[in-house]
Parts: structure tokens; C-alpha cells; sequence
């Protein structure tokens, strides 16, 4: 039993059923967590520790997350561990706190881009790295053998268990480090103030804990900006996880057509009577964030109105402007011009796995003097960059940071300004999800992936020479069907795998630069695959 997905365990909050094993089946047949179930996880998580060690939980704003953080307190609590609250905190506030700490582990309660009616947990070992699969299999394990162990704990023990040892601001370790983080990126870039517009960036923060500070700290720092209206709820018409990489709206799109998406709306408003003097071509006008903070999409001016400047685009600028010593780790999902010297599967664990030192080194923290010179992306906008290590001096952790990524990218952008025009050809890819489905029914390898295969080679057989037509297999896709092969001598794939967060299946289709001719017919393959899935997986 494997109750953890790509990034940690989510589902949508419910009541605590009668019984731990009725908690489990509800996380697994409807994507419902539960305070009882918070309290399992704690246990089996405290089982995995030694008795004493320490656990810092940070979370954000969603409605069941108190009753959430005293669960997972509790379970701890029966465990003997002593728990630290770092408070409402950007999960990359949440790994900084607990490597300030020193603690053994650190727990985010949070969905990240997820509805704010999910909820759901992250966890990260003591050098400030994610969860992987074989510690998450058993936890999973512990959780299934506490569910069939006869065991009560009366209310009032159990009140007295959900009280945490102590209590700090997170957040507040999280701004600390993000003015070193400033200071760094300048050192290795350029300076990041004095070069924008009067406008200002516009800031969707998606109604995560950067909401209260952000946008004034940015304009101390020298960056113009200025916030859009508050959502109603967290993740609710804002952030980046309405976004998709590849969208892009016409000047006349944006002025006629009302606006769901309140970054747009902001947007939108500023161009309505004309486009601002300071709009240039290439100019970054805006950033989302999403809920918990970990990454962020930027938005550019193009030739006919906006478009999102995507991870990729955001990894690009960055390995330009950093110089050919620096190494690039992409997941399966990156665009196909892009230098990568790593492919990974999706999730900023496995970029972080892939540029992280062994472990069988004495630490798995990099080292150095200096920015160690490595960066994961995923065009969602996760972007993995070197921390420095919030205690110890000359080492770094590895941790996606939203705000920390439109640090360093308007720094690079400060430094290519002055270079001559670069950055990688673009080639063409587009996503989409099939939502509502068993996520059972599709394992990348049974019936319906053959007959995904055999539509897919019938159709590009007559997209021109095919040759090395093959299965690629990534570590950490459980569920990946990733056909590759060159079409005239150049790069294409389809991948499809199942969402590790909610009940969606997505597909991909890359191509090349030099294929970007073949986008229609591969839109139309696109759509004949997402048929076949609705057919078979939709419930």
C-alpha cells in the first residue's frame, strides 16, 4: 500500500471516521484526509525516529489545517518526539526552520497548488530534501499495521498531545534568508533593483502567507510592485496553478473578454486604454506564486499581448547568465530545446535527487564558498536552487522557492541585458489533463497504453521519417508512458501519467524546434489519445 504520491499526501479535508482503518480506505478510494488519519501519519512518521529527536510542522491557510497540525502533533506526540510549530509559513519557509532547528524532520500541512478544500501533508528529512518512495513505502506500511492494533487514547490525553513542545515564526526565518538569498543572486548576476518599470511588477501570491509582506519588502528592496486583490480563499481565481505553460492572451483577448484570473483582471486594467510606455517586448510584468510559495510563472509582453515565461524560459536565463560551469536538471515535461544535462521524473524531488551530492557522502549538502552552480526546473515554474544553509557556513540545501526564483531570474535578466541576445530556439509542446478518472485503470503499460501506442505510431509514421522508435522508463514514474522518437532526424515524445496529487490523467506532446511545423497534426493526435482516455479511465 502506497499512500503517498508525487509530492507528499494529499486529498480533500472530511470529519474524522469512526476508525483508523476507515480513514485509510478514505484517503485511498475518495481522496479524503481526516484528522484521524494525521494522527496515523504522525505516529508512523515518529516511528522512523529516534525517541527525543525533533519535528518542525509549518502550514498555510486552508480551513481544516488546525484541526490538521494537532493531529499530526498527537501522533508524534505517541511516538515521543518533541514537536516544533514554525507557524503559517511558505513551505520553503518550512525547510529553512527546520534546518535552522536542527531537527530530524520538517512537515508542511499544505495542498500546495491544490483546491483550498485539500489539504495534505509534505515531508522533508533533516538535510532539507523531500520524501522519496522506498522511506514513503514504509511509512505507508507502519500506517496500515497501527490501523489493525488494538489502542485508545482518552480526549483529554489526547488535548494534551496536540500542544506542541514549542513554538517560533518560520516566516520570519524564511524573509532572513531570502536578503542573503538577494544579496547572492546580485553577487552572482547583477544588481536586481534600478532597472524596472514605473508600473511595477504586479504580485499574486495566491493567498499564500507571502500575501502580508511580499509586494512592501519588494519595494524596499528597490522593485517596484504592486499586489492584485485579495482571492477570496486561498488558490481561488489566482496563483500559478491556474496557469498553464504555454498560455498567452492578444491585447484585444485581455481588454474584451472579462477576466476570471485576478492577475489578468490587474492586468488587463493597466492596458485597457493602452499599453503601458514601460511595456517592452520581453518585459517581465508580473509573478504568481502558488499557495504554499514553492515556485512561481512569470508573465512577459510579447509581440501581440502577454504570455507566461515558463520554467523553462526562467532555467534558461538563468544557465545564460550563470555561464557554462552551471548543470540544468528538467523533468520529462521540459521543453525539447533545452539543454538539460539530467532528465528526471515530474517533481522537485527527483531535480533535487538528480543534482544532490551522493549519499554516501558524510552530508548530502553541497559545498562551497559560492552559489553551487545547479538548477532544476519544471516548466509548472518549480524551480530548484542552492540555499545556504541557515546555520552552517559554506554549506547549501536544495529547496524550490518561488519568490527566491523571481529573484534570480530578474538579476539574470539584469545581467543578459547587457550581453548580446541569446537564449535556446523553443520547441513545441502542449499539455492537457483528462480529469475525473481512475487513476487505477492507467499504468502506463497495460491494454489502453497499447492502444494509445498503436495510434500514436499509425499517425507519425505519416508525419515523415521516423526512426529509433522506443519506451523510455524514468525512476520514479510509476504510471509513465513515454514513447520517443525522431521524426527527419529530430526529437518528439508523447508522455502520459497520472496526476500523484488529484484524479487526472495528463497527457504531453513535445517537438522539437526544427518539427515545430508538425503542431497541427500533433493537436490532432492529442485529441484523438485524450478520447481513448475519457473513454476508458473517466469514472
Amino acid at each position: 500500500m502506497q499512500l503517498f504520491g508525487t509530492d507528499g499526501i494529499r486529498g480533500r479535508f472530511a470529519s474524522s471516521p469512526s476508525d483508523d482503518e476507515a480513514a485509510i480506505k478514505a484517503l485511498l478510494s475518495s481522496r479524503e484526509i481526516s484528522p484521524r488519519l494525521f494522527r496515523l501519519i504522525g505516529e508512523a512518521l515518529g516511528a522512523m525516529m529516534e525517541y527525543g529527536e525533533e519535528v518542525v510542522i509549518g502550514w498555510d491557510q486552508r480551513p481544516g489545517n488546525s484541526a490538521l497540525v494537532e493531529a499530526l502533533t498527537q501522533g508524534f506526540h505517541l511516538r515521543g518526539v518533541m514537536v516544533t510549530w514554525a507557524g503559517e509559513v511558505a513551505t520553503p519557509g518550512l525547510q529553512a526552520s527546520m534546518l535552522r532547528k536542527g531537527a530530524v524532520m520538517g512537515c508542511m500541512v499544505t495542498a500546495s497548488h491544490n483546491p483550498v478544500t485539500d489539504s495534505g501533508v509534505k515531508v522533508f528529512d533533516q538535510y532539507g530534501y523531500k520524501s522519496m518512495p522506498e522511506y514513503e513505502a514504509q511509512v505507508s506500511d507502519i500506517i496500515a499495521k497501527l490501523a489493525r492494533e488494538e489502542r485508545e487514547v482518552d480526549e483529554p490525553e489526547l488535548h494534551r498531545l496536540a500542544i506542541p513542545d514549542t513554538e517560533f515564526d518560520g516566516s520570519a526565518v524564511h524573509r532572513e534568508l531570502l536578503e542573503r538569498r538577494f544579496s547572492l543572486f546580485e553577487k552572482c548576476f547583477a544588481n536586481i533593483a534600478g532597472n524596472h518599470r514605473e508600473e511595477g511588477l504586479a504580485i499574486d501570491a495566491s493567498g499564500g502567507s507571502a500575501d502580508g509582506w511580499l509586494v512592501e519588502w519588494l519595494n524596499a528592496k528597490g522593485i517596484p510592485a504592486n499586489a492584485v486583490a485579495s482571492p477570496v480563499a486561498m488558490n481561488v481565481n489566482c496563483g500559478a496553478g491556474a496557469f498553464s505553460p504555454s498560455d498567452e492572451w492578444t491585447w484585444e483577448q485581455l481588454r474584451s473578454n472579462p477576466q476570471e484570473h485576478l492577475l489578468l483582471t490587474h492586468l488587463a486594467e493597466k492596458c485597457r486604454d493602452r499599453v503601458p510606455d514601460g511595456w517592452r517586448v520581453g518585459s517581465i510584468v508580473a509573478a504568481a506564486l502558488d499557495g504554499d510559495g514553492d515556485r512561481c510563472l512569470l508573465i512577459e509582453v510579447t509581440s501581440t499581448g502577454l504570455g507566461i515565461f515558463d520554467g523553462d524560459m526562467m532555467a534558461d536565463a538563468l544557465m545564460r547568465a550563470g555561464g557554462e560551469s552551471w548543470r540544468l536538471a528538467a523533468s520529462i515535461e521540459a521543453d525539447l530545446g533545452l539543454a538539460v544535462d539530467f532528465q528526471t521524473a515530474v517533481g522537485d524531488r527527483w531535480l533535487s535527487a538528480a543534482l544532490s551530492p551522493p549519499a554516501t557522502q558524510s552530508t548530502r549538502l553541497l559545498l562551497g564558498a559560492e552559489i553551487p552552480p545547479v538548477i532544476g526546473c519544471e516548466d509548472s515554474g518549480h524551480l530548484v536552487l542552492a540555499a545556504p544553509h541557515p546555520r552552517i557556513k559554506n554549506h547549501w540545501s536544495l529547496v524550490g522557492d518561488g519568490i527566491a526564483s523571481l529573484l534570480a531570474v530578474l538579476a539574470a535578466q539584469r545581467r543578459l541585458s547587457g550581453l548580446p541576445k541569446g537564449g535556446f530556439e523553443r520547441g513545441w509542446k502542449r499539455r492537457i489533463s483528462v480529469m475525473g478518472v481512475e487513476r487505477a485503470r492507467w499504468d502506463g503499460k497495460n491494454t489502453i497504453a497499447d492502444i494509445v501506442e498503436e495510434i500514436a505510431r499509425r499517425t507519425i509514421t505519416g508525419w515523415g521519417m521516423v526512426e529509433n522508435w522506443r519506451h523510455t522508463d524514468i525512476q520514479g514514474e510509476t504510471s509513465l508512458l513515454l514513447l520517443e522518437a525522431e521524426v527527419d532526424g529530430f526529437s518528439m515524445s508523447i508522455g502520459i501519467r497520472n496526476s500523484g496529487t488529484e484524479a487526472k490523467t495528463n497527457v504531453s506532446i513535445r517537438l522539437a524546434p526544427q518539427i515545430m511545423g508538425l503542431s497541427e497534426p500533433a493537436k490532432v493526435l492529442l485529441g484523438e489519445i485524450e478520447q481513448v482516455l475519457q473513454r476508458e479511465l473517466v469514472v
